[in-house]
């Protein structure tokens, strides 16, 4: 899931309580379970008339999604979880013998540049790291000494300017190499999916303009990026293989392991019947001697 949990500090509890001076919303529960499900929410403490302390969820802003804090909870949903560990899953194999890049999701980076608050990507990628299994609550590029080269994000529909484009300028402005967006969205009651990519040039973020089958050519990490039918495909740019995640992989496995089955069952189904056949072939030489030519 992609949310961290809730740290609670009891001394600046004073600090964050506030007074209910309005009478109740009439907004249902389930409105706010559904506006609080598309654009995630952070929790503030809040003091009841009667001096009873009750904590609230609160929709984050279009300013606290583009910068969350670790206490943020942020929306999330089966297909923007399916890509981004279909992604990670398919990076963290290609480097997994490579201890110096590293593949990270959901962790805040905090830049080395005057004014630039914290992002947090989907998923990213950082070459000539040192360290790589250390364990990191947050990627602070003035310590690592490199900043990410690759970030990929699915777009959360309720923030669908915040990743398509206002995210465009702050990748470009914090120096990552090349940013990609995923994003499914309905329009005129059909399904849409596309994969955008953009490459920094002199400073400037450039289209990357996708191939006749509609894939992304990502130089930093020599990959092939596409939607099909919902699911993302990722390819090997030098190869053309397909990279199979590890859920698509063990279903492969298993494929090939009933095939396997199938295969041995039907050779000794054939080592059977070749034995029958010897065997009548003999009993037709005892009577009546050699087969004619």
């Amino acid at each position: 899931m992609r949310f961290w949990l809730i740290k609670e500090d009891h001394l600046s509890l004073q600090n964050s309580l506030l007074m209910v001076s309005s009478p109740p919303s009439s907004t249902t529960k389930s409105d706010c379970s559904t506006e609080l499900a598309e654009r995630g929410w952070r929790v503030v403490t809040e003091i009841q008339a009667d001096g009873k302390i009750d904590t609230i969820q609160v929709p984050l802003t279009s300013e606290e999604f583009l910068h969350p804090k670790e206490d943020f909870y942020l929306p999330n949903s089966t297909f923007h979880d399916d890509v981004t560990s279909h992604i990670r899953d398919v990076l963290t194999r290609r480097y997994a013998n490579n201890p110096n890049v590293g593949v990270f999701r959901d962790l805040l980076i905090e830049w080395d540049i005057v004014g630039q608050k914290d992002l947090c990507p989907d998923t990213f990628v950082a070459f000539d790291i040192s360290n790589k299994e250390q364990n990191r609550s947050k990627f602070i590029v003035a310590n690592e000494g490199v900043r990410p080269s690759f970030v990929l994000e699915v777009v959360s529909p309720a923030y669908r300017k915040e990743d398509r484009e206002i995210k465009v300028v702050k990748y470009a402005l914090t120096g990552v190499q090349e940013y990609v967006i995923v994003d499914r969205r309905r329009q005129k009651g059909k399904l849409l999916d596309e994969v955008l990519g953009y490459r920094l040039t002199q400073g400037i973020y450039q289209p990357i303009v996708p191939d006749e089958e509609g894939r992304i050519y990502c130089e930093t990490v020599g990959l092939l990026i596409s939607l099909q039918s919902g699911s993302l495909v990722v390819e090997d740019a030098d190869t053309g293989e397909r990279l199979l995640s590890s859920l698509e992989l063990e279903a492969t496995n298993q494929e090939l392991e009933v095939t396997n089955q199938e295969l041995e069952v039907a050779k000794e189904l054939a080592q059977q019947q070749a034995a029958e056949m010897a065997a009548l072939l003999e009993q037709y030489r005892e009577r009546f001697g050699e087969l004619p030519d």
